[in-house]
Order: structure tokens, then sequence, then C-alpha cells
């Protein structure tokens, strides 16, 4: 049996840089009465928004790799931007460029539902989550470097490995039990719409 899933063909593109995403994760977290994203905890903020609308829409959220490191998932650019740092990121740095990139609303709503399920978690608690997940676990070697994780890998994993319960889907998808569809009676439904728009 094929995946319809797996057939839809989603344009969600927006093509963000990955400074719009990480200001919008640092700007919800100064928001908080103590904040407390840490390089550590941006780059998994980073990895489950990538990895959760890559499942969820077949598209990048943003344009960067996610490589696997050490301590999980990194965006390098967003890695070298922020290694010396070891205090938490109270502010991000303003620059013109970024400030007039806004994500769209849709995207908006999307990294809204990431910042809730992961703002309670430490960066630590975030760094064990991914690895345990297979992304990480089947790219990382000790010793390597910069192994970029692929995308098919992380759609893959998250749209049939990860319940449903447990990720995080762009407001227009749909999700419906497995073999919904299948169930429908097209005449039935033809009917109910004849007699609606009679």
């Amino acid at each position: 049996m094929t995946n319809d899933y797996d057939n839809v063909d989603v344009l969600f593109s927006h093509h963000l840089s990955v400074e719009a995403v990480t200001n919008f994760f640092l700007d919800m977290d100064a928001s908080r009465q103590e904040p407390d994203v840490t390089p550590l905890k941006l780059q998994k903020l980073l990895y489950f928004a990538q990895a959760n609308y890559l499942a969820s829409t077949d598209q990048r959220l943003f344009d960067e790799n996610l490589e696997a490191f050490r301590h999980g998932p990194v965006v390098y650019k967003t890695y070298q931007r922020y290694m010396n740092i070891n205090q938490i990121l109270v502010a991000r740095e303003v620059s013109p460029a970024v400030e007039t990139a806004r994500v769209p609303e849709d995207v908006e709503h999307f990294l809204a539902a990431i910042w809730d399920k992961y703002k309670d978690f430490s960066a630590g608690q975030l760094r064990n989550l991914t690895h345990l997940q297979d992304p990480w676990l089947h790219n990382y070697e000790e010793g390597s470097y910069r192994t970029v994780i692929p995308d098919d890998e992380l759609r893959g994993y998250f749209r049939h490995k990860v319940p449903a319960s447990e990720r995080v889907f762009h407001e227009a998808v749909a999700l419906v039990p497995a073999g919904f569809i299948e169930s429908l009676d097209e005449d039935a439904i033809a009917a109910q719409m004849r007699d609606f728009w009679a």
C-alpha cells in the first residue's frame, strides 16, 4: 500500500534565514520572566523546528543544513555566531537586514507551537532528547567533523517514527487516522454536497 501523505505536494517554502528563526526564539525567550536560551538550547530549538517543518510540509523552514555534532544537531552558521557565549542569551543583536525579515504569519504560528512545546526543557534535556533520535544517532561519529544530517532522514524519522502527539504540525496540515480517507463513501459525500449546495 502506498502512503498518500508522501505524494502530497505542499508548498510552504518561505526560504527564511536561520537568523530570522533564531531571532523569533530569542524574542520569545526575552519576554519570559527568566530567560534561559543558551547557545545549546537554541541549536536544539532550531533542530526541532526544521525537523517538524520538514515532516509537516515537505519543505525546509530555513536553508541551512543541520549537522551532527558531539552535543547534538547544530546549524553551523549559528554555532559559529554564538560559539564563544556560554551564558544565557538574554537579548539578540538587532541587524537591519534581519529586522526587516519578519517571519510570515503561518510560520509565526508554527514557531510559537515549537516554542510552547520545548521552552520549559533545559538545554541538557533537549540535548539528551536529540541523542535518542535516529537523525543524530545515524549521522554522528566520534571524531567526525560537520556531517550533514540529510533532510530525508529528518523528514522520515519525524513523519513515521515520532508519535503525532510529540510532533508540531504546520497549521495548514490536517491529520486524519490511517484508513479514514479510504473509508469514506464517495456517493454519500456527493449526495451531501448536492443537498448542501441546492
